[in-house]
């Protein structure tokens, strides 16, 4: 009643869903509104029109629950796999292994790709409110993708309460488009037509005056009719509903009403429904006669009686309440002690049943006031499942159980070793520091010690602060009777942190003290980390043969998932360095596909190691795809490769402004230290690009000239840059500074004899020399090396060598190749140094246009987009694009995203006729 606008916009949207065009809707307002039954007319609307329908509710006792809603609303949809996930027993000691909870988000988010290939989908979520922040984290990666795929997602909140979570993803929504229809009061007419529709005609003037009280909304309209006709104080006199004569009594506000419905119910039915509020909106009569302790049989005739007076409703196979304030008012109803010991008998017998860790700790949640001898026993005994399984709920519940607990209690020990790894699992970390901090200074166990003392040096070196994760560590080792493997697992994080602080020797010594300790003890997590470790500070070769010895001791156990994504991103390294591109490639590529489907926070560090691949392959368009879109609380690591990555592209393009915001950015890291100084590679380059163009070959120079010190092993990708350096030197009239970074290109070198290295060498070695001859047969050996920028840089120069020797057609064959090369990657700058190098010699190459790629149209796609959109002309949905092209499903929603935009085209419909176009052989 009274919401022809907002359902005409609904409908509107669910039509478009049919033709393939996704959208968000956001409905608001307070409770009893009509948001419920509007989306009910929504689903309805899309099932008409061919489209799948799912629909979440929240629930203020289950937002603490990650996904429990999404995964109802599917159903048998999918929603077995992602239980398996949550429900799946966590590996011990494995604080490194990936969260259930982030794997489970990933994986929901499949299923709902893959849904949308098979027919377009509507995704409701009722009571938004009340959502855990896994679902709402889930929910805005939905959002993100509506663009693309046909899903709509509508949403309903009240205003109140105002939870930060909700808030932030009201405005993420918003900046995607979301149309936002806030649900106004009812006019009186329209409460006239409610009432004429409930009570068989239209209600006098006094009884319009009294459902006023109503403030136009419907729930509250309908409950007080409700109440007057249950109470006979209603006449009907030719048609016309009125209040009776001489009836003063008062009508009860809203809650009041909803509780006199209640009241018509028997006293057997009542403490059964109170019992099945704590339940959630809805429930299974399983759970209802586990935790009632009463026969299915027994209950039906309440539950029979609660159907019939309105209170509950079926649903899909379970019951729900017919709306959520008749729960609360039956919840509400129960005195707060009484609840407090309710939600503790309703835990322990979840528990004696066998069901869900997070299900039973939940209503533990919320009895803080019951919280006896069995239910510590039972959060100690879980204190792991729960921080690997639903670490929020961990760190709201945990601390009140360590408080209830002497500190010489075994289980205090266990509920802050489950507090610290829930806080780890987060990156909540300097709460984890804290929790990890105190504990030390409690326990008094051995073993305890040493494992706290582990977990403490995982979160400070997470933070950067590895001399403060070394002298925690020298304590925990110098504790007496630590057991081995806390020893050896001490032992080999000590040698991953000394290298970073400049002690390489020493931390190869531990690494393989530990290896040898670690194999003694069959404890694989240790070897892998200490092979992984010999493999930083070893020659390529060698280090590939650590990694390939790693790679077979965590094989597929899923406590090692993380150590093998980095030991997979390693052994891709090395392998390009060692010539052998397409292993290089094939290796990171299984890394970044284990890395999302494992929802690990390592993902984004797979994602810049593999953009910075793709940078030194000449696909920067790809490089950009992976960079750009990357969001979220990014570590040092992250940070430090992507700004330098998106810099060092945009400085190349000439893109000037671009590249001054991201090394802006850059300025605000802390400087890299240790081996991590090699992880700034491109951002060195950027920054002396940016100094030519706006300085000249001077201020460029300046910039990298620190880096040829003979001995700085952490700048191991200075072959990248040094031959250039040669360059810029030359130019600013630094000869030695030259020199110098000859003879460092010319160490490295002789140090790990690589092509790579190598030609960097002859190619320095000949720009300082002046041979042109030799520079053009290093171009020749580049050639088919996979390095386009190097080997147009190469070119380049020997134009201007040639051309220096009056070989005038030798120098314009030069400068050609170079530009060729700089024009495919949209190297803008360099094609306008090269040529206003040559000009200076009277050397052109024809035509100064510089080629760009359009920015709209099909010709402005990339090879890789062309790739992707041929696959979306096919109906194959993200992951299975992602599975084909062995990429990411986040990188594969980049691509679509870009190619809707590029083509302007509003769905991937569009997408498929206009790469039918193109494919299509010419008559």
């Amino acid at each position: 009643m009274g919401r022809d606008d907002e359902l005409a916009v609904l409908r509107a949207a669910a039509r478009a869903l049919a033709g393939g065009q996704g959208g968000i809707g956001w409905l608001e307002g307070e409770p009893g509104i009509g948001k419920s039954t509007l989306l009910s007319a929504a689903m309805a609307e899309a099932v008409a029109a061919g489209c799948q329908t799912y629909r979440a509710v929240g629930d203020e006792l289950g937002q603490r629950l990650p996904l429990r809603a999404l995964i109802d609303a599917l159903g048998t949809d999918g929603a077995a796999d992602i239980v398996a996930l949550l429900h799946r027993d966590p590996v011990t000691d494995a604080v490194d292994a990936p969260p259930a909870v982030a794997a489970a988000i990933e994986r929901f988010l499949v299923t709902i790709d893959r849904l949308c290939a098979s027919a377009p989908v509507l995704f409701v979520f009722d009571d938004l409110q009340w959502a855990d922040e896994a679902s709402l984290l889930a929910w805005n990666r939905l959002s993100s993708a509506v663009g693309q795929v046909p899903l709509l997602l509508l949403s309903a909140s009240r205003p109140v309460p105002v939870r930060q979570s909700v808030a932030q993803l009201r405005r993420g929504v918003l900046g995607r488009g979301a149309n936002v229809l806030a649900l106004h009061p009812l006019d009186p007419e329209q409460v006239a037509h409610l009432v004429e529709r409930v009570a068989g005609g239209p209600p006098g003037p006094r009884l319009r005056h009294t459902l006023g009280q109503a403030g136009g909304n419907p729930l509250y309209a309908r409950e007080l009719i409700d109440v007057l006709l249950r109470q006979h104080r209603v006449t009907v006199d030719d048609h016309v509903v009125e209040l009776a004569t001489g009836d003063d009594r008062g009508l009860p506000a809203l809650h009041g009403a909803i509780r006199n419905r209640l009241d018509f119910l028997s006293p057997e039915a009542e403490p059964i429904l109170r019992t099945a509020a704590l339940l959630g909106p809805d429930f299974s009569v399983f759970d209802l006669s586990t935790v009632t302790g009463t026969r299915t049989s027994e209950l039906l005739p309440a539950l029979d009686e609660a159907t019939a007076a309105g209170v509950l409703a079926e649903s899909g196979g379970r019951l729900q309440f017919r709306h959520d304030l008749i729960r609360e008012a039956l919840y509400d109803a129960t005195p707060a002690s009484a609840r407090a010991a309710l939600h503790r008998q309703v835990a322990r017998a979840l528990a004696d049943a066998g069901l869900p860790v997070d299900r039973v700790a939940g209503h533990l949640l919320d009895a803080t006031d019951a919280i006896d001898g069995w239910a510590i026993d039972w959060l100690a005994g879980h204190a792991e499942s729960l921080a690997y399984r639903a670490p929020a709920l961990a760190v709201e519940l945990l601390p009140g159980a360590a408080r209830r607990c002497a500190t010489e209690d075994p289980r205090h020990a266990r509920i802050l070793s489950g507090q610290a790894r829930a806080l780890y699992r987060m990156q909540r970390l300097h709460e984890a520091e804290a929790v990890a901090r105190h504990a030390r200074a409690v326990f008094t166990d051995p073993a305890a010690l040493a494992e706290m003392g582990w977990i403490l040096a995982l979160v400070l070196n997470n933070q950067g602060r590895y001399a403060d994760g070394l002298s925690v560590l020298d304590e925990s080792l110098a504790l007496a009777d630590v057991p081995p493997l806390w020893q050896v697992r001490l032992r080999v994080l000590r040698a991953r942190a000394l290298p970073v602080v400049g002690w390489r020797e020493e931390g190869r010594a531990e690494a393989l003290r530990a290896l040898v300790e670690g194999e003694h003890l069959g404890d694989r997590i240790t070897v892998a980390w200490a092979l992984q470790i010999l493999y930083l500070l070893a020659d390529h070769e060698t280090g590939l043969d650590y990694v390939d010895r790693a790679l077979q001791v965590v094989d597929d156990h899923p406590e090692t998932v993380d150590t093998r994504i980095v030991l997979l991103t390693n052994r891709a390294y090395n392998l390009e360095q060692l010539g052998r591109a397409e292993q290089a490639e094939e290796s990171m590529r299984e890394a970044l596909i284990m890395a999302e489907r494992a929802g690990t926070w390592r993902l984004p560090t797979v994602r810049v190691q593999m953009a910075f691949q793709y940078i030194d392959r000449g696909r920067w368009d790809d490089a950009w795809a992976e960079l750009e879109p990357m969001t979220g609380d990014l570590g040092v690591l992250e940070r430090l490769m992507r700004y330098g990555g998106l810099a060092f592209i945009a400085a190349h393009r000439d893109d000037r402004a671009t590249c001054a915001e991201w090394l802006r950015m850059a300025e605000s890291m802390p400087t890299p230290i240790g081996y991590m100084r090699g992880n700034a590679t491109l951002l060195y380059m950027a920054r002396a690009v940016d100094a030519e163009q706006r300085s000249g070959a001077a201020a460029a120079a300046g910039l990298l000239a620190g880096t040829v010190d003979l001995d700085d092993a952490d700048l191991y990708e200075r072959y990248l840059w040094l031959p250039d350096l040669v360059r810029l030197a030359l130019a600013a009239g630094d000869t030695r500074l030259a020199q110098d970074a000859v003879a460092a290109a010319e160490a490295d070198a002789d140090t790990e004899p690589l092509p790579r290295w190598i030609s960097a060498a002859r190619r320095a070695r000949a720009v300082l020399d002046g041979d042109a001859a030799t520079l053009l047969a290093v171009a020749d050996e580049l050639s088919g090396a996979g390095t386009p920028l190097g080997l147009a840089q190469t070119y380049e120069e020997a134009a201007v060598l040639l051309a220096q020797a009056g070989d005038a057609t030798g120098a314009r064959g030069a400068l050609t190749d170079a530009v060729r090369g700089y024009l495919d990657l949209g190297a803008a700058w360099d094609v306008r140094r090269a040529d206003a190098r040559l000009r200076g010699y009277g050397v052109r190459r024809g035509p100064r246009t510089i080629r760009r790629r359009p920015t709209s149209g099909w010709e402005a796609l990339t090879p890789t987009e062309v790739r992707v959109a041929a696959l979306v002309a096919q109906g194959r949905s993200n992951p299975d694009i992602a599975a084909e092209m062995l990429l990411s499903r986040r990188t594969v929603q980049t691509h679509v995203s870009n190619i809707l935009a590029k083509l302007g085209y509003g769905s991937r419909i569009d997408v498929a006729r206009e790469s039918a176009r193109h494919q299509r052989p010419a008559s």
